[in-house]
């Protein structure tokens, strides 16, 4: 591997930089001093500020070295860390990196973790030359999981007692990425999906409807209603420079037609059909699926299908 240091790097939301002097109060009061936080993590929690001051002064030696990885997650909107985000283990010989992460309880669930380790996913595999990224949790933590797979990790399995954390042993369930998975077919050419766009006449009401079937996170994305799904694939709903004409389905010569729709798999078919209605969506008048599938539309008309698992 070619080793970089921690070089600032920068996401729509977030900036990823060394850590100075000055982090330490916030470090020490957004999340290092919060039990919650540190749950699950391996060091303990700081009981007060001079400690958080020690740990910044033994990163800011450590940044001499370039395989020495440890950034402050800085909020754009805040101006000051909310988390910090590293590389824990390098190895050279097998071009490994095992990521580890953590954020104030303030920002959990809005996405920040998962935007920096995909930002950091990126910058090893591309700048760097790493070829396997990986990271683990103890599966009490299941939200550490949600944030690698929405980074693009995939689950391998699970070592029993195979690690300790603030809770005693616990098991380590692992995460990983390779460079053959990151550089996959279109990838070699620098080529890969950054989002989908959806037209609608009300945006808003189109992608809170979907957040509140699939539980995906809403957010703002592009100056567009969006959402962010469990892969980390990124949906835009946005207004067509012409009047948005609904889809009619099952088609129709010379009636405007679908280009794309959704299917999603799902558990339970009758009760997520039933759900959907509830929040605003219609059965279509003709279905083709039998108890494999059903075709729905959503409140401004698009088709979607819900599909037995």
């Amino acid at each position: 591997m070619t080793h970089k240091g921690t070089v600032t790097l920068e996401t729509e939301r977030l900036i990823l930089r060394r850590f100075t002097m000055d982090d330490a109060e916030p470090m020490f009061r957004n999340w290092a001093s919060d039990p919650e936080v540190t749950k699950y993590l391996t060091w303990p929690t700081h009981k007060n500020v001079d400690i958080s001051r020690e740990v910044i002064k033994n990163w800011l030696s450590a940044y001499e070295s370039e395989r020495k990885y440890e950034w402050a997650i800085e909020l754009k909107s805040l101006h000051e860390p909310i988390g910090s985000i590293s590389a824990v283990k390098v190895e050279d010989n097998t071009n490994l990196v095992h990521i580890g992460y953590c954020i104030g309880r303030p920002w959990w669930h809005k996405g920040y973790t998962s935007e920096a380790l995909t930002r950091l996913v990126r910058f090893f595999f591309e700048e760097v030359g790493a070829n396997r990224i990986e990271a683990c949790f103890d599966p009490r933590n299941r939200n550490s999981g949600k944030v690698m797979a929405k980074a693009g990790l995939k689950y391998e399995g699970t070592m029993r007692q195979a690690n300790r954390n603030n809770q005693g042993i616990c098991d380590a369930a692992y995460y990983a990425i390779l460079a053959d998975d990151y550089f996959g077919k279109g990838q070699k050419r620098g080529i890969s999906i950054g989002d989908i766009s959806i037209d609608c006449a009300d945006p808003a009401r189109t992608r809170d409807f979907y957040a509140a079937l699939t539980g995906w996170e809403k957010r703002e994305a592009y100056g567009c209603p969006a959402l962010v799904g469990d892969n980390g694939l990124l949906i835009l709903f946005t207004v067509p420079e012409v009047k948005h004409v609904p889809p009619v389905w099952p088609e129709e010569a010379g009636k405007q037609q679908k280009q794309m729709h959704f299917n999603f798999q799902v558990d339970d078919l009758p009760a997520v059909a039933n759900e959907a209605i509830r929040l605003g969506a219609t059965k279509a008048a003709k279905q083709f699926g039998g108890e494999h599938f059903v075709t729905m539309l959503d409140p401004e008309g698009h088709p979607f299908c819900l599909c037995a698992k």
